[in-house]
This record gives C-alpha cells, sequence and structure tokens, in this order.
C-alpha cells in the first residue's frame, strides 16, 4: 500500500501541470454521488459519513464497517444515474469500500452532417472503485483507485485513476481539514487514435466545523487549487463601446476569481435522527446563470431522516435559474439492522 501512495504522490505533480487549459474527458467522475454531497454544493471533503466517501477516502472508518449507501438520481434529459458503496472491514487494508457509479444516457438519435436520419445508438459511464485509509491519533490518510469506462455507440474509452486524501480531526473538537488530490491517472484507451484525453484532475481542500452549544455544522470547501484562475470567458460575448466605438471586454476581477474556487455548505443537525442542509456553489452560479437572471443556480437544498436501521435523504440542487436535479439516499448498516431483528 506504501508503494500505491508514492505512485499517486509522483503523479499528483505530473497531473498539477497537464490539467491546465483545454477540456476534460471523463467529466462525471467530478459529479457529486448522492445526497449528502449534493445537498452541501456538491464539494465536501471534512465531513466524516459514509455518503462521504467518495468525496475524500481518507474519510473512511471502521465504524460504517457493512454499512450499504444506495442513490438513484433522475438526471436531465431523461438520464438515469445509480450509486452503490459498501464498507467492510478487513485485517490486512483496514476498512474497504466498494463502489459503482453508472450513468445511462439511454437511446440517441443518429444523424449525419445534413442531419439525416442514420438510426440510433446508446451511451453510458461507470466508475468501479475500491478505496481503504489509515488512521493514526488524529490523522487519516486514504486512497481510491478507479476504473473509469464512457461508451458512445461504437466508441469506447478506458482510465485508470486515484484519489489521495488526509484528514485532520481535532482530539476534542467536532473539527476537521480535509485534502485530497482527486482524479490523478492515466488514460487506457482513447475514443479514437486522434482523440485527446485530458482527465479532470483537481485539488480540493475543506473544513468543517460544529458549534459547541448549537446543533449546526458549518462547511467551507475549496476546488481547482491547482489553477488559479477558472473563469470562462466567452469570445462571443460583446463588450461595450467607448466613445471612440471601439469595444471594450469586460475584466474579471480578482474577488471574481477567488470566488469561483469556494462552496459552503451547512446543516441543521436536529438530534441524531433528522438533518436539514444547504449548499451554496458560486462556480456552478456564475457559470450557469442566465445573463439577466440566476435564481436558485448554484443552491442545493436537503433533507435526512433516519428510521430505525434506515436513513433516507433526499436533496435538490439546482442547476441554473429554471432546472435542477434530485439525489435519493437510502443507507443501512447490517450490524444495526440484523441486531435488531434477533
Amino acid at each position: 500500500m506504501k508503494k500505491l501512495f508514492v505512485c499517486c504522490f509522483f503523479l499528483v505533480i505530473q497531473q498539477s501541470f497537464a490539467q491546465i487549459g483545454g477540456k476534460n474527458t471523463f467529466q462525471f467522475t467530478r459529479i457529486a454521488g448522492n445526497a449528502q454531497p449534493a445537498g452541501l454544493g456538491g464539494i465536501n471533503v471534512s465531513v466524516r459519513d459514509v455518503n462521504m466517501i467518495n468525496q475524500n477516502p481518507a474519510l473512511i472508518t471502521d465504524s460504517m464497517s457493512r454499512t450499504l449507501s444506495m442513490t438513484y438520481i433522475p438526471y436531465f434529459a431523461d438520464i438515469d444515474r445509480f450509486n452503490l458503496n459498501y464498507v467492510v472491514s478487513t485485517k490486512r487494508l483496514g476498512p474497504l469500500a466498494i463502489g459503482l457509479d453508472y450513468f445511462n444516457y439511454g437511446t440517441i438519435q443518429a444523424t449525419d452532417d445534413a442531419g439525416n436520419n442514420e438510426g440510433e445508438f446508446k451511451a453510458r459511464d461507470y466508475i468501479l472503485s475500491a478505496a481503504t485509509s489509515r488512521t493514526i491519533d488524529n490523522f487519516s490518510l486514504g486512497l481510491t483507485t478507479k476504473f473509469a469506462g464512457s461508451h458512445i455507440g461504437t466508441y469506447n474509452a478506458f482510465a485508470l485513476l486515484a484519489d489521495l486524501g488526509g484528514v485532520f480531526k481535532h482530539p476534542t473538537r467536532d473539527f476537521t481539514v480535509g485534502l485530497v488530490f482527486k482524479n490523478i491517472g492515466i488514460p487506457l484507451k482513447k475514443y479514437h487514435s486522434d482523440a485527446e484525453m485530458n482527465l479532470p484532475f483537481d485539488i480540493q481542500l475543506g473544513t468543517s466545523y460544529k458549534l459547541e452549544h448549537m446543533p449546526f455544522r458549518f462547511s467551507l470547501s475549496a476546488h481547482n487549487l491547482h489553477r488559479f484562475n477558472i473563469v470562462y470567458s466567452d469570445p462571443n460575448k460583446k463588450g461595450v463601446l467607448d466613445a471612440n466605438g471601439e469595444e471594450i471586454k469586460e475584466k474579471v476581477s480578482f474577488g471574481e476569481k477567488v470566488g469561483r474556487h469556494f462552496v459552503v455548505g451547512g446543516e441543521f443537525l436536529l438530534g441524531k435522527h433528522i438533518a436539514i442542509r444547504f449548499g451554496y456553489n458560486y462556480l456552478r452560479r456564475r457559470e450557469l446563470r442566465i445573463e439577466t437572471k440566476a435564481g436558485p443556480a448554484g443552491m442545493s437544498f436537503g433533507a435526512m431522516v433516519k428510521i430505525k436501521s434506515f436513513e433516507i435523504a433526499f436533496t435538490r440542487a439546482f442547476y441554473n435559474p429554471g432546472a435542477g436535479t434530485n439525489f435519493l439516499t437510502l443507507n443501512t448498516n447490517f450490524n444495526t439492522l440484523l441486531k435488531r431483528r434477533s
């Protein structure tokens, strides 16, 4: 396992320089896989919960052993997404999480350059993952290995990816800090020989703190830390004209560049059985708003209810002023479930 961590470290160095600019393949690996991270803004690497292990492998603990998490996401344009995670305890590797993330894009009509119908094809993406972690005192280190596949008709692409994460937990307070290097890896096969495959590498840092005398936990997360300017400048957008009729392009302020890196989330923890969640993703809001209106774009709201051995969570995440998507997650711990039945 130590050799794997060393290999991932050197790949991090290479990826942090290789991903500046251009477009990335396997972007579906960036999307939150279940209701809790989606409810906190889509990115969170510091809340220690079974629903967060896809965000940061260092968040896995032995207490999650024999926990099953199942999520269904009816995505946009009749896209269906399914996410499964199961955690077991092993003597050699410690807690081990096995996961499947599957996107089904359904049947799509094929056309030629002139728009003539040429039949139909199917498309799907998936991620098979295995993650583990080790804890020493107040620090945890985790590693996720992922096999990602993408199929568009007769075209296929594959990649081998890894997430390397760490977590610090305060010894007496409910305060954690998480850091993760995501989607370190190499492409195994391209869609075709001339295709470019830039993997969606990311560095994320976050912290969570539960107030001592209030049932509220606050989270602040930062993403794309390997690249400062992540503002997309539309080359087709017209600027204003000065007195001489010369076009003046809109300048992006320093604060705007900084703000797009941050995601804010919060949870009202009403006992052990109910939680109310909200999130705010500033980058999503700025990129997916329409020119004259932002509405709820970039915001998310969710709730969790625990009934006996089952935990049900729901989130509504808004991607633009007129559309959002739902996340429905069901968790159960078989240790608790079987104990109740015996």
